[in-house]
């Protein structure tokens, strides 16, 4: 079984973790104290905001006492497992942790943009790097003594994919390309025509036999167009409809005509058109033993810390 565990999920954090303070550090904002450690409110508020956003903008309901609850639950988990990290000798890596820290602040345009990121988390730099320590510390923890021996076997990836042949059903699929002229304010009237003229003089270049992708290339103005414009592969309900509409319509290597969306005019070559199929267990076994290892690891990181929260002494303020 693959050694890396996505520590992510279970840190609950998208881009940097909870870190939590010792208990002389912020007394009078306990939420909860873990062996002597402190988890701050502040700490526990900021992950139930940053963890309440994200399900909304997924069209999640939530209880918001619950989530409380249960992030403080996540957070005395994480905590209790990064000390029996420590007690197993698995010491934050310093070269590690800056190569880490660097990558991160390497996203940032400039150093005033990347320190308001971390104001507005409630980082500074020296916590950060502090955090990171204690994801690699778990990290390393789960890949040298969790996950050791829980080897996935041929028999039960291959008993997954014929026991669940819905998980593997794909509908049709189509690989196409685009050009795009962006209109970003449709009240815009010269916008619209400017955008509109652009399209269509790039379709009369199509239309001559010029080369699709190398015009995608140098004149759309989205993202794919540094690909020649390719898209991929999408499914019926990936897209929005009137390009959904276009595109399923059109053979393989045929071109649109000019369409209208709400991100503005496109022209659209279809690449391929794959037919609903059910995936080949080849393409995914790979996939299967990685997800069964995982629930192993998952399974087996529960029972530790319900051992270790038997034995911790935990003290829940809220």
């Amino acid at each position: 079984m693959k050694k890396h565990i996505v520590t992510a999920v279970l840190i609950v954090m998208m881009v940097f973790p909870s870190f939590v303070s010792r208990a002389d550090d912020t007394e009078q904002h306990k939420a909860a104290l873990v062996n002597g450690v402190l988890i701050s409110t502040e700490i526990l508020e900021r992950k139930v905001s940053e963890a309440f956003a994200k399900l909304f903008a997924d069209g999640k309901s939530v209880d918001p006492d619950q989530l409380k609850k249960d992030m403080l639950e996540t957070l005395i988990n994480n905590e209790l497992l990064y000390q029996e990290s420590l007690r197993g000798g698995y010491e934050p890596n310093e070269l590690k942790v800056e190569m880490q820290f660097s990558n991160i602040k390497g996203q940032f345009g400039t150093e005033d943009e990347f320190l308001e990121m971390l104001s507005q988390r409630g980082y500074t730099a020296d916590s950060l790097r502090e955090e990171l320590g204690r994801v690699m510390a778990i990290d390393d923890y789960i890949g040298g003594e969790v996950a050791t021996g829980l080897d996935v076997t041929q028999t039960e990836v291959r008993g997954y994919y014929d026991e669940n042949p819905n998980f593997f059903h794909e509908p049709e699929a189509l690989k196409a390309s685009h050009i795009l002229a962006m209109v970003s304010d449709w009240t815009d009237e010269e916008q619209k025509k400017t955008a509109y003229r652009a399209i269509n003089d790039i379709k009369k270049k199509v239309d001559k036999g010029e080369s699709f992708e190398s015009l995608a290339k140098e004149h759309s103005d989205c993202p794919s167009g540094s690909q020649g414009g390719d898209l991929g592969y999408f499914q019926k309900g990936q897209m929005v409809k009137p390009f959904e509409d276009a595109a399923f319509a059109l053979k393989v290597g045929e071109i649109s005509g000019i369409v209208e969306t709400r991100f503005g005019y496109h022209l659209i070559k279809l690449v391929d058109r794959r037919p609903e199929r059910t995936v080949p267990f080849d393409e995914v076994k790979g996939d299967i033993e990685q997800y069964l290892g995982e629930q192993k690891v998952y399974a087996k990181l529960r029972e530790i810390v319900e051992r270790l929260k038997s034995e911790a002494k935990i003290e829940r303020y809220l």
